[in-house]
């Protein structure tokens, strides 16, 4: 962990300029107007998302370290048909690529067909094209490694467990509730909206995670699901449905406006009982979790939550869709593109790999990392 803090805190020197600076899809690029000819896209799944803002920070950040030029453009709303729509503009304007983080898994195939026969690279990141529609995928981290995390943190919560300080959060389950004879745990999860790809891969990984015989007795291997459509009112109304139904002991949200959300909602209602863990960013759960190591962590609604390097999510896009444009990089399973040093990062090779979920190929970037009260003071001011 100590080893990741660093690599992490070395992302987000450029992070101190952005928070705070608003989060218009155009915020931070000189050529987000006039002619886009030639110039290297990015876009979230909408405006206003602090999550798409970061990943765009190290997306431009790559672009122009190639003196090339980079624009972050989203829709207002979160669909695919605004999504559908912005794209088809910037095929006209002839852009170079297309770096996307999408609304769903369906109803971009003509658009992009057009990308395509346009000579438009097109990389998806965090929430996935259809295999047949994109270059390559680029995931934070691994499925598994934030399913499993999730409900062994939301387990751990449930049942008034610190977060270990050695990191092992399975050794620490299984532990727990070896010994454990009480009420059947039930979870809760607030995600994004009903289809989309990356949030649905994680409760499919969640699911799998609550099937294995640790669980069998002690937690629910049912999740109650809520959808918030990434939408910080639609979020807070599906959290206090939570708390009005009180029917969960912990919600997970694997989406950082669903975090803040549902923090707030569990905040306003101090008598429920009902705790959370998920996806979240430092700097807007800062209200809801313990700060600093002296705090006990069971006073907050949150008593740890975990998230990746988000900077770097955007930069290894922007690389695959620069390697692909520049080098011939085609994606394929085996394949790697060299990736420049930025910063205090090293020089990496980036290796492409199979994805498990369907036949196109995907580049993991990294590790879940869990933010608690022993290291949230280093991170509100940069993430």
């Amino acid at each position: 962990m100590k080893k990741i803090l660093s690599v992490l805190l070395a992302a987000t020197v450029a992070v101190s300029t952005l928070v705070g600076c608003g989060s218009s899809g155009d915020s931070g690029s000189s050529s987000s107007s006039g002619s886009m000819e030639g110039k290297h896209v990015f876009m979230f799944k909408s405006t206003g998302n602090s999550f798409g803002d970061l990943m765009a920070e190290g997306f431009q950040e790559y672009i122009k370290a190639q003196g090339e030029e980079a624009v972050y453009k989203s829709p207002a709303e979160t669909t695919v048909a605004a999504q559908v729509k912005l794209i088809d503009e910037l095929i006209t304007q002839k852009i170079a690529s297309l770096t996307i983080s999408t609304n769903g898994d369906t109803g971009y195939d003509e658009v992009l067909a057009k990308a395509e026969a346009a000579g438009i690279k097109v990389v998806s990141v965090d929430s996935k094209l259809d295999p047949s529609l994109r270059l390559t995928h680029i995931d934070p981290t691994s499925q598994e490694g934030i399913g499993s995390s999730l409900v062994q943190a939301a387990t751990l919560i449930a049942l008034g467990i610190d977060y270990p300080k050695d990191g092992d959060m399975e050794k620490a389950t299984k532990d727990a509730l070896s010994s454990y004879s009480g009420d059947e745990i039930k979870l809760g999860v607030l995600s994004a909206s009903i289809d989309t790809p990356v949030q649905n891969g994680w409760i499919a990984k969640m699911e799998e995670e609550l099937a294995k015989p640790m669980y069998k007795g002690k937690v629910n291997p049912e999740l109650t699901k809520k959808y918030g459509n990434d939408d910080p009112t639609v979020s807070t109304t599906q959290a206090n449905a939570f708390i009005a139904e009180n029917n969960v002991d912990v919600i997970i949200s694997p989406t950082t406006v669903g975090m803040a959300a549902a923090g707030q909602a569990l905040k306003s209602n101090p008598n429920c009982k009902i705790k959370l863990t998920g996806l979240g960013l430092p700097s807007e759960m800062q209200t809801f979790m313990p700060t600093k190591e002296s705090d006990n962590a069971f006073d907050f609604v949150c008593p740890y939550m975990m998230l990746w390097d988000v900077i770097d999510l955007g930069r290894v896009g922007a690389a695959a869709t620069w390697a692909a444009y520049k080098d011939g990089y085609d994606g394929s399973v085996g394949s790697t593109f060299e990736m420049d040093a930025i910063g205090e990062y090293p020089a990496r090779t980036m290796e492409t790999i199979k994805h498990t979920d369907d036949d196109g190929s995907l580049i993991i970037v990294g590790n879940p990392y869990v933010f608690s009260k022993e290291n949230m003071a280093n991170w509100i001011d940069k993430l």
